[in-house]
């Protein structure tokens, strides 16, 4: 098989389009070694450079991703749900008897074990999060951090901030887990989660995130920031989650 020089398309194009479909129709299924640079060029009657140019096209599309030493491969789809319309629930809490937070809960109904590293600092707000949290800007808050695991792989970053007059005293000040979930800790303090608010967009992941979530080049991620709501519509929580885009398919379930 050779590629048309007289497509106007550069040759390039023309070899990521036919394996992009031969990914799209799973003739390459997900988790397949794709053939080598030599292999393709000479499959396609083509230089190993339009070959490596087709390539890299497609690991920007997010199609392909390489191991070191290994090889191009498929890249799998999402593995994980994220119930956003779960994440939080008092009812599922509740059902946990204080033993499991909604995170933990959602990772192992996967099939998986979840664990989460936590660090505390309080910080003055910035713009965002003073506009959630109706502060001012600067004024102190909590910060937690945590990177969240499902079976020892990285798969989503949770950023909480809460107003410091709110938590200053309490268990998520401490960065040990918080088994019952710290929206349960909110609701112990007296102030009881009973609305959200979801901001939900999409980009490029920073150097530290790709890091973290030990991402392949050219991953987005998805970045859901939710504002909390006690039973006085006082926001007393804003959780950051930064949802690799390879791991996940974000899942909302509403009453109609």
């Amino acid at each position: 098989m050779t590629l048309n020089p007289a497509d106007p398309r550069p040759l390039y194009h023309q070899l990521a389009g036919l394996l992009r479909t031969q990914i799209n129709s799973g003739d390459l299924n997900p988790g397949q070694r794709v053939p080598s640079e030599a292999e393709l060029a000479e499959r396609y009657d083509t230089s190993r450079n339009t070959v490596r140019l087709a390539l890299d096209a497609l690991r920007k599309e997010g199609l392909l991703t390489s191991k070191q030493g290994l090889g191009t491969f498929v890249r799998t789809p999402s593995t994980m749900r994220y119930y956003a319309s779960l994440t939080g629930s008092r009812q599922k809490r509740h059902e946990a008897n204080r033993q499991r937070d909604t995170f933990g809960q959602q990772v192992e109904a996967q099939g998986k074990t979840p664990k989460q590293v936590s660090t505390v600092e309080t910080l003055p707000a910035s713009a965002e999060i003073a506009n959630h949290l109706g502060l001012s800007e600067g004024e102190p808050i909590a910060a937690r951090r945590r990177v969240q695991f499902a079976d020892d792989e990285p798969v989503q970053l949770g950023d909480s901030y809460y107003p410091l007059s709110i938590v200053g005293t309490s268990k998520i000040m401490d960065s040990a887990d918080v088994a019952e979930g710290t929206d349960q800790v909110l609701e112990d303090l007296g102030f009881t989660p009973t609305r959200y608010r979801d901001e939900i967009t999409s980009r490029m992941p920073s150097a530290s995130e790709a890091t973290t979530l030990r991402l392949s080049p050219a991953t987005p991620v998805t970045r859901l920031v939710r504002t909390s709501f006690d039973q006085n519509d006082r926001a007393i929580e804003v959780y950051e989650v930064i949802l690799p885009s390879d791991k996940h398919v974000l899942l909302y379930e509403v009453d109609a």
